[in-house]
């Protein structure tokens, strides 16, 4: 008989149901092997019995990730008889993920997974870290952006080169000025909350394609520099999950678009440029360039939309990745609330933080002699003057956080519910962030960060 379905049960002692004893009885000693039983006129052929439930929604989400890779070449359909069974299930559409796009002869699985919780805007964040620099440029990616999002009810405005230029994101376009692509900006619209009410702003850098520019970078791994842009790939995904599932929130998105490329016209070390803040900066590293994108879009989403918050994302710096490896985010923030926001959330979706320090001391080693201040600082703490360059853009009063995310954005390895590849990190802290929070405007920002 061909193999068409495997069960999964049992998952603790108040799930002895029925259906858990009658499966207990009939497989004894069997677990795990191949056998054909019948229950309620259902027939499964393979059957996996877990003794303890899952206590965490990640613990939840990795069992069904990992029940999905274990049978996926098998059997048809997974029934599961679990506990925090919502989250399962969403593993389980993550753990499914494949990107098959440009492969003639994908390779087929028998297993068919719906869809669960907000697993479709995960993967959608991954489809877009995914794909290559030829295929996902500025305007391409501001494209699928909008095509994507509006039908979901998001209100979708792309400002494109020429009108960047009339408001005088200078500092932003400078990173773009060696590369053929154009760039833009996309503001996501969710204005769903009470009328009036602050929003919470999101912020995501999305470098499409990084070489460094002039301060190129060494040729090895550099392909990976196409999920440069994951920053803003999972503010898309979280503005897409926020959408679909209608919470009554106020939510603004912002993503700059960038390609980083050297030629007669690109940015050059010692260069100065203009920041939409009307700030100087000295540009000595053109490798540094995502504090560039950051800067001046904190400046016009503030400008703009007075949110209560901000969340800026970005795979923004290597000495991130030299702190924590890639075990957790660099969170950087003036706001203690702020801070317990992002943790807590983040460890709902199975993503974890380090609040790293800032203070007077990192921010003296980005002054300038020439200019208001520059885009590096010395050879220590990278991540640090990097979040204090950022902090330059933002109004002392507003509760801001910067999470860089360059050691989670892209696994070399993969887990229970993360194929090889973009992982789509910060999608679910976002959603969570704005689901479970009443108001943005009740993160005060603390007194010991005023400078």
């Amino acid at each position: 008989m061909a193999l068409t379905k495997a069960i999964i049960v049992l998952a603790g002692s108040k799930q002895a149901n029925k259906l858990g004893k009658d499966i207990n009885k009939a497989t004894k000693d069997m677990t795990d092997k191949s056998i054909t039983l019948s229950f309620a006129h259902e027939e499964y052929d393979y059957i996996t019995i877990i003794k303890d439930a899952p206590t965490t929604p990640q613990e939840a989400r990795d069992l069904g990730g990992n029940m999905v890779k274990k049978y996926k070449s098998k059997v048809d359909e997974i029934v599961f008889e679990v506990t925090r069974l919502n989250d399962v299930k969403e593993g389980a559409a993550l753990a499914s993920y494949e990107f098959n796009k440009y492969k003639t002869k994908p390779k087929e699985n028998k297993l068919q997974v719906k869809p669960a919780g907000i697993s479709t805007s995960i993967n959608f964040a991954r489809d877009l870290i995914t794909e290559p620099g030829n295929a996902l440029y500025p305007e391409e990616y501001a494209h699928r952006i909008n095509e994507t999002l509006t039908p979901l009810g998001v209100n979708v405005r792309v400002i494109y080169q020429r009108e960047l230029e009339r408001i005088g994101m200078d500092m932003l376009l400078s990173v773009g000025l060696g590369s053929e692509n154009n760039s833009a900006v996309v503001i996501m619209e969710h204005l769903h909350g009470p009328k009036g009410e602050q929003p919470i702003a999101l912020v995501g850098k999305g470098v499409t394609f990084d070489t460094g520019g002039i301060s190129l970078k060494p040729g090895r791994n550099m392909g990976d520099m196409k999920y440069d842009m994951g920053g803003s790939a999972a503010v898309v995904g979280a503005m897409h999950a926020i959408a679909d599932k209608k919470l009554k929130k106020n939510v603004v998105g912002i993503v700059g678009l960038v390609e980083n490329m050297p030629d007669g016209k690109a940015i050059k070390p010692g260069d100065v440029v203009r920041s939409l803040s009307g700030q100087y900066v000295e540009n000595l590293n053109t490798d540094a360039e995502g504090r560039l994108v950051l800067g001046d879009i904190l400046t016009y989403v503030q400008s703009e939309y007075n949110p209560g918050a901000i969340i800026d994302l970005a795979t923004l710096t290597g000495a991130i990745v030299a702190t924590l490896g890639n075990e957790m985010a660099g969170l950087f923030t003036n706001s203690d609330g702020l801070e317990k926001a992002i943790i807590e959330n983040g460890e709902l979706g199975g993503e974890g933080y380090f609040r790293m320090p800032m203070g007077k001391n990192w921010a003296k080693m980005i002054e300038s002699p020439i200019a208001d201040f520059q885009n590096i600082g010395g050879p220590y703490g990278g991540s640090t003057t990097a979040a204090e360059f950022l902090y330059k853009f933002v109004d002392k009063k507003t509760a801001w956080a910067h999470l860089d995310i360059a050691g989670m954005c892209w696994s070399k390895s993969g887990n229970a519910i993360t194929p090889k590849g973009a992982v789509g990190f910060g999608v679910k802290t976002l959603f969570n962030i704005v689901d479970n929070t009443d108001s943005f405007v009740w993160f005060a920002v603390e007194e010991k960060m005023s400078y």
